[in-house]
């Protein structure tokens, strides 16, 4: 039994590391989460801080947030904030921290500061565009290794690197119900490490469209391409109930995997749960809790 956990434990470290990609987390928020990471098109929110920085131009009240989740065996929290300011538009802050960790020792530890602003380019009755950006500061270390003695001795010391990466997000709005969205990730290319541990941080596109039949219902679909990786398609759904609850589900493939939550809304606060399963290892639960003021 106890072979067959550190078995386990293994596949899932490996898994985790051959897909990490320096907070380029798709299912960032439990927002995000619930739907299967098809959100690039949505209204603002949290949206605009993790996966379109263009959403954030519609947000109203200043707001933050602070979310958790467990990625199998790494562990992964957030916090963020929403300023408004009349003469440079919405300004968002975040902060993500990533932790790997084995019996007490310190495998891997990802930092990222985030600067983000959002902001109109056109809007009327009728219609809107919106642009946005994102500054990330990365940081990654990495634990010194064991060695082919175990004990570290001949093993390779603690090592460090870091980054700055920027995005651009687009976002456009027809009479409140149709919108588009873009995201564009690192797409100043930024390198982590030299010579021969140089790294490019992950790239990718992602576009997506939404329905708004009605302000109760949000129907979207994204795809997903990272540089070097097969396109991801995925499609949510999120309902709101009344006042208080709001329900999401959703759906995306390479891998097929399968999402839902809920958020409760009890007035300046919010509390977002989300889940997302995996052909492989156990689902992913993400809880997030916001307040608006």
């Amino acid at each position: 039994e106890i072979l067959m956990k550190k078995i386990i434990f293994i596949i899932s470290l490996l898994t985790f590391l051959c897909s990490q990609t320096v907070f380029d987390d798709p299912y960032a928020t439990a927002e995000a989460t619930s739907l299967a990471g098809a959100v690039v098109a949505n209204p603002g929110g949290e949206i605009g801080l993790f996966h379109n920085p263009a959403a954030l131009a519609e947000v109203e009240n200043r707001f933050v947030s602070f979310g958790s989740t467990k990625l199998w065996v790494a562990n992964f929290n957030y916090a963020a904030v929403i300023f408004n300011f009349s003469k440079i538009g919405n300004i968002g802050i975040t902060l993500q921290q990533l932790t790997t960790d084995y019996n007490g020792t310190s495998l891997s530890e990802e930092q990222s500061i985030g600067l983000s602003g959002g902001y109109y380019l056109q809007k009327d009755k009728n219609s809107s565009l919106m642009i946005g950006y994102t500054i990330n500061f990365v940081s990654l270390s990495f634990g010194a290794t064991a060695g082919t003695s175990g004990d570290g001795s001949l093993g390779l010391p603690a090592s460090s690197g870091s980054t700055i990466g920027f995005d651009l997000g687009l976002a456009a709005e027809l009479r409140g119900k149709y919108r588009v969205g873009a995201y564009l990730k690192n797409i100043n290319s930024p390198v982590m490490g030299k010579g021969v541990t140089q790294q490019f941080l992950p790239r990718r596109i992602t576009v997506g469209v939404a329905y708004l039949p009605y302000k109760e219902l949000i129907t979207s679909i994204t795809v997903d391409k990272p540089l070097g990786r097969t396109i991801e398609v995925k499609s949510g759904i999120q309902y709101k109930l009344n006042d208080l609850v709001t329900f999401r589900l959703g759906i995306t493939n390479n891998p097929n995997r399968m999402s839902g939550g809920f958020s409760l809304n009890l007035k300046q606060f919010n509390l977002d749960f989300g889940a997302i399963s995996h052909p492989v290892l156990s689902a992913t639960q993400q809880l997030s809790l916001g307040w608006n003021f």
